[in-house]
């Protein structure tokens, strides 16, 4: 009984996300990646297909001699939702031979379980700080993390959801933990 509560849950979250369950992507492609890229799963939806080819706003960060760039590639309301989705791109290898941890790179707090919850939006306009929603079991709206390594020239897609700003809020601040605020990312 407890496994169908969740699995309702999950099936609402993830459409109230707006999130699509199989079949074509807007540019008539499968929603699945064409190359070998990880995608981090999500804990409430499928994994993330592919980004978008458009980066509404980048920024790079490092991490124990390991540096990467974040892109967002798509930030998406959706009735009273708003969508993230980011990549990490390794640009620089670190000292470990299997590639970047990400673990906990993009977590609120350290944790065993990783997600991407330390991720948030500022509606500059109304002074406003998103955090990312949370299901009825109280998991993000977000990527899980776990056991990815990356390499140096591999990404990884995440994604994040968040109560939507008001309709006439235009663009919003994106703080990513490890790499810093990108400004002004406009809402698709």
């Amino acid at each position: 009984m407890r496994l169908t509560k969740i699995l309702a849950s999950v099936t609402i979250a993830a459409l109230a996300a707006g999130c699509q369950l199989g079949g074509p992507s807007p540019s008539g492609a499968q929603n699945e990646p064409s190359e070998t890229v990880p995608v981090a799963r999500t804990s409430t939806a499928p994994p993330a297909a592919a980004p978008p080819d458009q980066v509404l706003a980048s920024r790079e960060g490092m991490i124990d001699h390991t540096k990467f760039k974040i892109e967002i590639v798509q930030l998406l309301r959706r009735e009273r939702f708003v969508n993230l989705t980011f990549t990490a791109t390794v640009t620089k290898d670190g000292e470990s031979s299997l590639g970047w941890q990400v673990h906990n790179a993009f977590s609120a707090v350290p944790k065993p379980n990783p997600t991407v919850d330390g991720v948030f939006l500022v509606d500059v306009k109304n002074a406003k700080k998103h955090l990312v929603a949370v299901d009825s079991e109280g998991a993000c709206v977000c990527t899980r993390v776990s056991s990815l390594f990356l390499k140096q020239d591999e990404s990884a897609v995440f994604s994040a959801t968040f109560a939507a700003p008001p309709a006439d809020v235009g663009s919003v601040d994106v703080h990513i933990p490890n790499v810093g605020t990108l400004a002004n990312v406009p809402i698709g």
